[in-house]
């Protein structure tokens, strides 16, 4: 799910500010009902969470060759020059592009086949 998921840093920044939040206020909240134990356990479990959200995936790396006849391609090249080997995917819902590799459509959320 987080394969395409794009957080800008204003946003970064608004959502540690939340999640600190959180993670306080259920620390305070555990620790006066629960105890220590239970505390870090959720805490620790909370930034964890925040940890997978903020790996955010860079861009997919352009193919260097064709890997149907491993001919050298072009950084913007859609079919292979050598065999004609489609190298883009196209979502079937919005219709928009992207280099093979990629998993899931920025638009709307697809699955790409």
């Amino acid at each position: 799910m987080f394969d395409t998921f794009k957080v800008s840093s204003g946003a970064m920044g608004l959502l540690d500010g939340i999640a600190d939040n959180v993670i306080k206020r259920t620390k305070d909240n555990l620790t006066y009902r629960a105890g220590d134990v239970a505390t870090s356990t959720v805490t620790s479990g909370i930034k964890k969470g925040m940890d997978a959200v903020k790996k955010e995936p860079g861009p997919a790396k352009p193919l260097e060759n064709c890997p149907k006849c491993k001919a050298k391609l072009e950084p913007d090249a859609k079919f292979c020059p050598a065999c004609g080997f489609r190298l883009i995917v196209k979502c079937e819902k919005c219709n928009v592009e992207y280099p093979l590799g990629m998993k899931f459509c920025k638009q709307c959320g697809e699955a790409l086949k």
